[in-house]
């Protein structure tokens, strides 16, 4: 893992490179930069909040779930041990080495749910990466429409001593999310609308020709009664 002190020296780092590739580049153009605040955006959606939500909820469960099976063997080592004066000693190994493979199921577990490339990082690429990639996608379509060359996250690991307001394109992107969020709302508004008038249509249609049908079923009774 890398410390906070590594972390700020690779900031700095990148800093004075992007300052030498900036200072290089402005005789030749000037330079459009800009940079966005990814965790104000992600806090502002509801998708994410809703996904997030569901993420924790998922990892809480499993922390829950560890907690409980942890704390029962616990209990049923403590026992063993107490009834270990009461029972031979192969006895006593027979139950010593059912919880010890218990134990060493739930450690499986634990690292299936939290290990390296666990079941958390899964979901986390299921609920919350499409998401981010929404965002990167609407600051890729509005630094390619404005030409930026540079744009910059605030909330990551780099370190901006000074930006001016200017430069924050995060209302625009999130403004950006939001209007194609709307918009595809209102689309599927549009077709749900659509179908649901379809299938009155249909209905309708269906209970004309049933009274037609009716109609001349009547008929032919009244003319057979009148003959």
């Amino acid at each position: 893992m890398i410390s906070k002190k590594q972390n700020i020296v690779f900031s700095l780092l990148f800093s004075a490179i992007f300052l030498l590739i900036f200072s290089s580049s402005y005789s030749q153009k000037i330079l459009r930069v800009g940079y966005i605040n990814m965790d104000y955006i992600l806090e502002n959606l509801d998708d994410y909040k809703l996904a997030n939500q569901e993420y924790s909820l998922k990892l809480d469960k499993w922390k829950r779930e560890i907690e409980k099976k942890n704390n029962d063997l616990d209990v049923r080592f403590k026992e063993l041990e107490i009834k270990r004066p009461l029972i031979t000693t192969t006895i006593y190994e027979e139950f010593k080495a059912e919880l010890d493979f218990e134990k060493k199921q739930l450690e499986d577990y634990q690292q299936k749910r939290f290990g390296p490339e666990g079941d958390w990082i899964i979901q986390e690429k299921i609920l919350i990466q499409p998401i981010q990639d929404e965002v990167l996608a609407a600051v890729q379509k509005i630094a390619d429409k404005n030409k930026f060359d540079f744009i910059f996250d605030k909330s990551s690991a780099i370190i901006m001593l000074y930006s001016e307001k200017k430069y924050d394109i995060s209302e625009l992107v999130l403004k950006s999310i939001l209007r194609q969020e709307k918009l595809d709302n209102l689309q599927m508004n549009f077709e749900d609308e659509s179908k649901q008038k379809r299938r009155d249509s249909i209905l309708k249609v269906r209970e004309e020709k049933k009274v037609e049908l009716q109609k001349r079923r009547d008929s032919i009774l009244n003319a057979r009664k009148n003959r």
